[in-house]
Parts: C-alpha cells; sequence; structure tokens
C-alpha cells in the first residue's frame, strides 16, 4: 500500500507542477509593453512608439491612438507594428494642430489573425480614399491584454 500511496504522491505534485508551468507559459505567451512615449509625457505632433513584447504565433501587434474622450480609434504606422525579435516600433501621429494640449491615448493590441486581416483592409480603404474616420478598438487576442499609455500634445 505505501508504494502506492508514494505513486499517488508523486503524481499529485508533478501534475501540480507540470499545472503551474503551463499556467506560467500561457501567461508569458502574450506579453507587450510600451517603453516610448511613456506615461504622462508630453509629445509633438507625431513621434516614434517603441516597446517590447512576446506574442503568440499567428498573431500581430497593432498601435492605436485616440484623443482621451473619442470612442473612436485611429491605426497607426499603415499596418502592424515592426517586430525585430522581442522589440516593436511604429510611427504615432497625434491628432491635428487643434488638438494641441489635448490627452491622447495609445493603445497596444495583439489581434487574432481574422481581426488582423480586417484592420489591413480598413488601412487600405483610409489610404485609396484619403480619409480617415476611425474605428472601434479592436478585442485583444485571447489570453493577451490591451497596454495603454496616456501623453499629452503639446
Amino acid at each position: 500500500m505505501i508504494p502506492i500511496q508514494r505513486w499517488v504522491g508523486v503524481f499529485v505534485l508533478f501534475s501540480g507542477s507540470a499545472v503551474s508551468l503551463a499556467q506560467q507559459q500561457r501567461t508569458d505567451a502574450c506579453r507587450v509593453e510600451i517603453t516610448e512615449p511613456r506615461q504622462g509625457d508630453s509629445v509633438q505632433d507625431e513621434g516614434d512608439a517603441r516597446g517590447i513584447a512576446t506574442i503568440p504565433a499567428g498573431k500581430r501587434l497593432w498601435i492605436f491612438a485616440h484623443r482621451r474622450g473619442l470612442a473612436l480609434w485611429w491605426p497607426q504606422g499603415g499596418g502592424p507594428a515592426q517586430m525585430e525579435k522581442d522589440k516593436w516600433a511604429t510611427v504615432v501621429t497625434y491628432g491635428q494642430e487643434r488638438d494641441r494640449g489635448s490627452e491622447f491615448e495609445v493603445a497596444a493590441v495583439v489581434l487574432e489573425e481574422r481581426d488582423h486581416n480586417e484592420m489591413v483592409n480598413v488601412v487600405k480603404r483610409y489610404e485609396e480614399r484619403g480619409e480617415y474616420p476611425g474605428v472601434r478598438l479592436p478585442p485583444s487576442a485571447r489570453d493577451c491584454s490591451v497596454t495603454k499609455v496616456v501623453v499629452s500634445k503639446r
């Protein structure tokens, strides 16, 4: 009877470790940080946004911005953020001249393939029409959260 109890104890110990490891991997599988601009920074009309990210396979990182208080967001950089290993970068435009002194939110959103393809089509339509009406912020991919910073336009 003792060998069976040991086996059960060892099984429980290792299965608990396996569950913890799986949870840790799932948590680490999607992580996005905005390192530039930083929360509270003053920004000009346009500037670089940078960060680090761990993105699950088949998903894409998009950066959006909007003047605080608006329901609509604008995709930045003409497409998904450019990734090089775990670093990303894009260019952000902070509204228009009339928006000086306003706060802006910059959001990093990891998109599922379907939402990524939809955003590619949205950007293509914007470019074809020369109109940029904005979009609702798309949902972040499963197990990924939206990362935001708030900045002020000089």
